[in-house]
């Protein structure tokens, strides 16, 4: 009896685990395409709104879920509250801040960073020339991350289960 529990268990683990780093794959493109439409609310804020980058923020952190609602959420908290810095560290900080809680990638961090160079530093014009830029290069690791997970979600899953298995296998 005991050694059916200890099998049922680890089994159970191995392919929870297995499950759980195919829900990552599943939440990356999911992810990724939030934060696409956030970044077109930013630019009809940019194009159309007078409204200060912080309750752009603000405004955004309300309206989206996570971790598009953190990422804007910080980043509004840090332009209120630290005097004298840049955009651009405030930008930063919060993308490093939540950055573990997501399924993303160094791909995507890179893109939003180097973003956050140009954000509210310039023109309109030139803003929404690089909000244009970062959502095309949002879009491509989107399509990279669908590819992902079209071939890796499955097999994670399998995996999980069948080494639960072998492991069982080998043990008794």
């Amino acid at each position: 009896m005991l050694k059916l529990i200890g099998a049922s268990l680890i089994l159970l683990s191995s392919s929870a685990v297995g499950f759980r780093v195919a829900r990552a794959y599943a939440e990356r493109p999911r992810q990724i395409r939030q934060l696409l439409v956030s970044l077109s609310l930013l630019e009809t804020e940019i194009s159309y709104g007078s409204r200060r980058l912080d309750a752009v923020c603000e405004h955004l952190s309300r309206r989206e879920r996570e971790p598009a609602r953190s990422l804007f959420g910080r980043c509004a908290e840090y332009l209120h509250t630290l005097d004298g810095v840049s955009t651009f560290e405030c930008w930063k900080q919060s993308v490093e801040e939540t950055w573990p809680y997501t399924s993303m990638k160094e791909p995507e961090k890179e893109v939003l960073i180097d973003f956050g160079k140009t954000l509210g530093v310039s023109d309109r014009a030139d803003q929404l020339q690089h909000l244009h830029r970062t959502q095309s290069n949002l879009s491509a690791e989107e399509s990279r991350a669908r590819e992902e997970q079209a071939r890796y979600e499955k097999m994670c899953r399998s995996l999980g289960v069948l080494a639960g298995a072998l492991i069982v296998i080998l043990i008794y």
